[in-house]
């Protein structure tokens, strides 16, 4: 079950809130919401069910034996993560090396995975307490909200939520608008960004080649930027404060600045359990250049087991090492605007390598950007894609700056009043609903990964 789908908006969501609310107690609350969340995840699969139940257990198990016994923390810390990562390999690796093997992907293992991870390393280092009781524990792992696709919360961030939280209407109210939010960003922006995408992913015209890799760089912003959304804004609805996930990545002024805007969750998980037990960069330069690039081409790795994540993630670690030693002060010196168009255009060349099938496809396309092997300068398909997406690639940009927010807040806010605004925001929902009807595929595409 996915969040963009008639089932869920009218059926499973309104009747989980209304169960979990009539509940008054805590623990009966918890119990009502796991047993959801299971449900929810089992209209994938229940072969995925069964995989995502013993990983929890095992990792549920992990931290109580290593608790029970302090001379063994160490070692038992050790092997259980090395079970957890060997698992995430078997399912994400393996069928890549070996594509005769028919083995299921279940979806959201890359997430919960680092999940658990963060629960076991919270633990052992400390920075929580252990969680005797198994449903807040498995509500952590499994919250129908972030589950399938994140945002990755690291434990000692959702401890003190699994048992005292507090569902307000207002925080309800927040969670709904924010939800509706994330929404428009995937029905209105993402999916027909991909409808242009398939348009133009054939074509071999310089404005093509501009043209489709515009396209993506927007699609997949507003696919998992509006998906994050959606699943912090169930949070809100059901007590959870989940960190937010993008900050606004396409006006990043800096390499630096980029990564603490987009994918955060996954940016803070490898700082706080890679880079900093590395030595971060307080370790010397020799070692600061050897923690950058293990992070990153973790971080490629984490995404799929093709050069091309390796060579993304890499080239992402090789442009921060370029930026911190040699063009952070020169860079400070231009214009903000100028610095943003840089930026941009360098997750651009970012995305090409991330989303091409192979290496050889990504260079064929960097090559077509500046003109090298391409069909003509203009075809048709291109013109068309043009003339059809245009205006939706210029509201794309638009809507990935503070634009949005700032009109929402001076002028529709102060000028027209809530009321206003929340009908706004309630016509918004309303054709989502309409172009999901409509719609024949609604997937995001981070279920991938």
């Amino acid at each position: 079950m996915v969040f963009n789908n008639v089932l869920f908006l009218f059926g499973f969501l309104p009747v989980t809130w209304l169960l979990v609310q009539r509940l008054k107690n805590p623990k009966a609350k918890n119990i009502a919401l796991l047993a959801a969340s299971l449900l929810f995840y089992a209209f994938g699969s229940w072969k995925d069910l069964g995989v995502l139940l013993i990983m929890g257990t095992w990792t549920y198990v992990s931290a109580l034996e290593m608790e029970a016994d302090p001379q063994n923390r160490k070692p038992v810390f050790i092997a259980s993560v090395a079970v957890e990562i060997a698992v995430l390999c078997f399912y994400k690796y393996i069928p890549y090396w070996f594509s005769d093997l028919k083995i299921g992907f279940p979806i959201g293992i890359s997430f919960y995975t680092f999940s658990a991870i963060s629960y076991l390393a919270d633990i052992y280092m400390k920075k929580a307490p252990l969680q005797t009781d198994p449903v807040a524990f498995g509500l952590y792992l499994a919250f129908f909200g972030k589950v399938n696709m994140g945002p990755i919360s690291e434990y000692h961030q959702m401890e003190n939520q699994l048992s005292r939280r507090v569902c307000t209407h207002k925080k309800t109210g927040e969670g709904l608008l924010l939800f509706t939010r994330g929404l428009v960003k995937k029905v209105v922006f993402a999916d027909q960004l991909a409808v242009a995408y398939t348009l133009l992913r054939a074509d071999d015209s310089w404005l093509g080649a501009w043209l489709l890799t515009l396209v993506y760089t927007f699609q997949l912003y507003f696919d998992f930027s509006g998906y994050s959304d959606m699943a912090i804004g169930l949070g809100k609805m059901f007590g959870f404060d989940i960190p937010i996930n993008f900050d606004h990545p396409y006006i990043a002024k800096s390499v630096k600045d980029f990564w603490r805007r987009w994918h955060i969750a996954l940016s803070t998980w490898f700082r706080d359990y890679v880079y900093i037990p590395l030595g971060g960069s307080r370790a010397g330069k020799r070692n600061y250049i050897r923690n950058i690039l293990i992070v990153w081409l973790l971080t490629g790795i984490w995404h799929g087991p093709s050069l091309t994540y390796v060579v993304w993630g890499l080239y992402y670690g090789g442009l921060l090492l370029l930026e911190h030693f040699a063009l952070q002060k020169p860079f400070e010196k231009l214009p903000d605007w100028l610095r943003v168009l840089v930026i941009f255009l360098v997750a651009n060349i970012g995305w090409v390598f991330f989303s091409s099938p192979n290496l050889g496809a990504a260079f064929g396309q960097l090559g077509r950007l500046v003109g090298i092997g391409i069909g003509a300068s203009a075809s048709q398909t291109a013109l068309f894609a043009l003339s059809n997406y245009g205006l939706l690639l210029l509201a794309s940009f638009a809507f990935s700056t503070r634009l949005f927010e700032r009109v929402e807040a001076e002028t529709i806010t102060k000028r027209y009043g809530e009321t206003t605004w929340l009908a706004l925001y309630l016509f918004a929902f309303a054709v989502c609903v309409v172009f999901i009807i409509g719609s024949t595929s609604n997937s995001f595409l981070y279920f991938a990964f």
